[in-house]
């Protein structure tokens, strides 16, 4: 397994967190504030060569019910881009909830969005790990 990144998306800043080679440990990373798509993407396409990342796991905001809304079809859409520009794959995960948990385990290093970020990518990880006999 790769490095993974995981991202919080917003308008206003992008939460960022990335794993280990194995996949066993999750790092928050310095959110990226909200300067446009364009910016956006080459901020994330440096930090992806940069660090060798192989694929990007993406919060998806559904709501509280489990259904897409308008914020979930944007940030699909923006993903579904991000995707194409940097030839990345891209997976999403339900962030029900995760800023809410960030929020317990704030640390003062990192924004609520990047805590929020790597709450996701470990939600992501377990969920995909293969189980251990």
């Amino acid at each position: 397994m790769g490095r993974i990144l995981g991202l919080d998306y917003g308008a206003k800043r992008v939460g960022i967190a990335l794993s280990d080679e194995t996949g066993e440990h999750v790092f928050p990373r310095p959110a990226l504030e909200g300067k446009g798509k364009r910016a956006l993407f080459a901020a994330l396409g440096e930090l992806v060569k940069r660090e060798g990342i192989e694929k990007i796991v993406v919060g998806l905001p559904l709501t509280l019910r489990g259904e897409r809304g308008l914020q979930a079809s944007e940030v699909q859409n923006v993903m579904c881009e991000l995707e194409e520009a940097l030839n990345i794959p891209v997976e999403f995960e339900d962030e029900r909830l995760s800023s809410a948990y960030a929020d317990r385990f704030k640390s003062s290093s990192f924004s609520r969005d990047s805590v929020a970020a790597a709450v996701i990518l470990e939600t992501y990880l377990e969920r995909t790990r293969p189980e251990r006999t």
